[in-house]
């Protein structure tokens, strides 16, 4: 296990508002683990690095909310077993699989379990990012006031948002509900207006961190 903070130059011309952000890699290749942090760090990001999930799960049971990067093939324990401790454990910080080519359906297994993409090896810089910032937007409306606004939504926005919870279309929740998908749509649209985010994922996020969904 090895934690890598930026440098005071680089802390110096960073805005300071991203300071905190941390990113967690996963990963049992030193030159991956190494590659992810020289990408990362100059935008201001904070990585600590772990050879495998053991060394990972076994840290701190309280870290700085971040970005987990997990490699899918992990010797011990995988990395969907990983994801699927975490969250058993109630950890929601937003998930990044790493899949090598030919690991897309077990990639995808990895987002029905929970987590929010996945990137195949080898990727771009752009594309690692790309993944990375749409995480941080999810880290940000975990940790802000948007959990209290589940209060402000009205019980059929509360009843679509658990319909939502298994990954579901707005054309199965309208037939679960018995309601048009216009209907189902519009409810969609309020209750993320509502929560202050971003789309339908970080209120699935919202929701899950409150105990609204399993």
């Amino acid at each position: 296990m090895r934690g890598t903070d930026v440098s005071p130059a680089d802390a110096e011309v960073s805005p300071p508002e991203v300071i905190d952000r941390r990113a967690y890699i996963i990963d049992d290749e030193p030159a991956l683990r190494s590659t992810i942090r020289r990408i990362l760090t100059p935008t201001g990001i904070l990585t600590e690095e772990f050879e495998s999930g053991e060394a990972f799960l076994s840290g701190p049971a309280e870290r700085p909310p971040g970005c987990i990067l997990l490699d899918l093939k992990l010797p011990g324990i995988s990395g969907l077993d990983v994801l699927k401790r975490m969250r058993a454990q109630g950890m929601r910080d937003p998930v990044i699989m790493i899949s090598g080519h030919g690991d897309i359906p077990l990639a995808l297994s990895a987002v029905k379990a929970g987590a929010v993409d996945f990137i195949e090896k080898p990727f771009r810089k752009e594309q690692l990012l790309k993944v990375v910032g749409e995480a941080f937007d999810i880290v940000r409306s975990l940790q802000g006031p948007a959990v209290s606004g589940l209060g402000a939504l009205t019980a059929r926005e509360r009843e679509v948002l658990r319909a939502f919870g298994n990954g579901t279309s707005n054309k199965a929740v309208a037939n679960e509900l018995a309601l048009s998908i216009r209907t189902v749509e519009t409810h969609r649209a309020n209750l993320v207006r509502k929560l202050g985010v971003d789309n339908l994922t970080q209120a699935l996020f919202l929701a899950k961190d409150a105990g609204l969904l399993e």
